[in-house]
């Protein structure tokens, strides 16, 4: 910011010498045109007259400015009086200026020559229009420079601090509203991204906490069955049990205690997932069309560089109802799975409709699923048979149906041909 002040007052001081250099230039130039016009006109009719020429028979180029206007001519012979008046300059237009040089002939005084002429025009007034321009000139360019100190410069200023601070888990100290038209509306971004991490930080904090304490509960849970188990079992391995009917019952034991450690079970991974369960829907009405250009800027640019063949078909520019962001949280994951377990080949974005519903169909090729896993595709922690090897938690499209869900909407998959096909199901 110091440097760009002094840049501001580099320009000001700039600016005003190069005005006084062109005014300068300006005075001495008219000057300089005021004397040449007059004077090369007396030296053309002084030639003339020593040349033999009659006064009265010298043609004059009257009416320009600087250029002489009339020729008088008065004898030495004439009375002082008529020589006063000549020199005081009798018979002279008021606005004209004069001047007089004494002829000779030869050696001797014959007379005097009177030259009057029209002054040049005054270039004061020129001047101050020159100055003038010049000087708003500078304004603008010193108002342009203060403008974009006050509306880019200084924002930024404000806000470069932040990334820092919320990669180091700062997120308390806001940042203050700004009315720039180039940063307000980012500044309020970042700050509702403050807001939104700092509010996640206090959940998944929360969360923590009462995910370590059911973990720790259910932990201590298990130890009983898994021992009647262990129990069990080695009563079994070293025989101890004399009749089959114990034995039977022991296994009947064991198998409840295994029923016991499945729910014990089932509710961890019920609980590694409640968080998901509440995720925040904002639904609101949106148009396809705005929504369509919001998912071929954040994917268009990546499937280019991975040549995968991006296909959108035509579609209505329908209003639906739905979470626009959530929305596209579902495409990022099913883009991302068409990248990661297609072939590389297409994706292909369709559009119907099907009982007052509008349905986006996702193609990819690749080889599809089979039948036999389709009903699993949406169950939390559960990846195919053409995971293997790839990264990935089983949660993706677990998640991409809770949202829908929200949405009073809903997403299916069946495999085509050549790969797989997702439907989602959006209202009007």
């Amino acid at each position: 910011m110091r440097r760009f002040n002094a840049l501001i007052l580099w320009v000001v001081i700039i600016g005003f010498a190069l005005i006084a250099a062109c005014t300068a230039y300006a005075v001495q130039l008219g000057h300089s045109q005021t004397d040449r016009k007059y004077r090369v006109e007396i030296n053309r009719i002084l030639h003339q007259i020593r040349a033999g020429a009659a006064p009265g028979d010298i043609v004059l180029n009257t009416g320009q400015s600087g250029a002489v206007h009339t020729l008088d001519w008065i004898g030495v012979e004439a009375v002082p009086e008529q020589i006063e008046q000549f020199f005081e300059g009798s018979g002279v237009d008021s606005r004209e200026e004069f001047m007089i040089l004494p002829v000779h002939e030869g050696r001797k005084l014959s007379g005097y020559l009177r030259f009057s002429y029209l002054p040049v025009k005054d270039t004061t007034s020129i001047i101050l229009v020159m100055d003038s321009i010049l000087l708003l000139v500078l304004a603008g360019l010193v108002a342009l420079l203060l403008y974009v100190k006050l509306q880019i410069l200084k924002p930024f200023h404000i806000i470069e601090e932040l990334p820092y601070a919320l990669s180091k888990g700062q997120l308390n100290t806001g940042l203050k509203e700004s009315r720039s038209r180039f940063f307000g509306k980012f500044i309020w971004g970042l700050d509702l991204l403050r807001e939104t991490l700092e509010s996640q930080k206090q959940i998944n904090m929360s969360l923590e906490k009462d995910r370590q304490t059911l973990v720790a509960s259910l932990s201590h849970e298990l130890k009983t069955p898994v021992a009647a188990i262990k129990l069990y079992s080695s009563a079994l391995t070293r025989d101890i049990y004399d009749s089959d009917d114990k034995r039977k019952a022991c296994a009947v034991l064991i198998g409840q205690k295994a029923e016991h450690i499945e729910t014990l079970i089932g509710d961890i991974i019920t609980a590694s997932v409640s968080s998901l369960q509440n995720i925040e829907i904002k639904n609101r009405e949106f148009y396809l069309g705005e929504w369509l250009k919001r998912l071929l800027l954040s994917h268009k640019e990546r499937l280019e560089l991975l040549k995968i063949d991006w296909t959108i078909d035509a579609y209505p520019d329908k209003l639906l109802f739905g979470d626009p962001d959530k929305l596209l949280e579902v495409m990022d994951n099913l883009i991302e799975n068409a990248i990661k377990y297609g072939d590389g080949g297409q994706i292909r974005l369709s559009f119907q409709e099907e009982d007052m519903r509008q349905l986006i169909v996702v193609e990819n090729t690749g080889n599809p699923l089979s039948a036999a896993e389709l009903p699993y595709i949406f169950t939390s922690f559960w990846r195919g048979s053409n995971a293997e090897g790839k990264k990935g938690n089983g949660l993706g499209l677990y998640i991409c149906k809770q949202l829908l869900h929200k949405m009073d909407g809903d997403i299916y998959a069946e495999p085509v041909k050549q790969g797989m096909k997702f439907v989602l199901v959006l209202r009007y």
